[in-house]
């Protein structure tokens, strides 16, 4: 993990860029016609970060060495959880999505909470996620209340 360090302002760099789907399908919903279609691709791109946020666990657990089984196995296991729920989301009317992901969203940011201190991750890592989940958050409130 001491190599991560090396590369914080690259993971920062993608990790913010990663907001701009929320924020450009926020704005191209408020100014053009086809709002519809551009709510379900804000919500769409919401599902597929919270995947993509679950699948962290498998790097977790595929590559930090000093873990329990148990505590492996926890991370094999949530790290799947988010792909289906966030799917689920998507089966929902559009008109109630929008809480079932941000719930999603703090769901994911509780769990890598308790991972960060139970293995020692880096903090920069879960100040990040912290600012990155509270934004993609209020990006989706603000396109639905638009």
């Amino acid at each position: 993990m001491s190599d991560v360090h090396s590369h914080v302002r690259l993971i920062q760099g993608l990790g913010y860029g990663g907001l701009i789907p929320f924020f450009g399908c926020t704005f191209l919903a408020f100014w053009f016609d086809q709002s519809a279609f551009w709510m379900f691709a804000i919500h769409s791109y919401a599902a597929l970060i919270i995947s993509f946020l679950g699948a962290i666990s498998w790097g977790f657990a595929l590559s930090i060495r000093d873990m329990s089984r148990t505590q492996r196995a926890a991370l094999f296991c949530w790290g799947v959880l988010p792909a289906v729920l966030g799917w689920v989301c998507l089966l929902l009317p559009q008109a109630i999505r929008v809480g079932p992901l941000a719930a999603l969203f703090l769901l994911t940011l509780s769990v890598d909470t308790y991972f960060v201190k139970q293995l020692s991750l880096p903090k920069f890592w879960l100040q990040m996620r912290v600012r990155l989940t509270l934004t993609a958050i209020v990006a989706l409130i603000t396109a639905e209340l638009l």
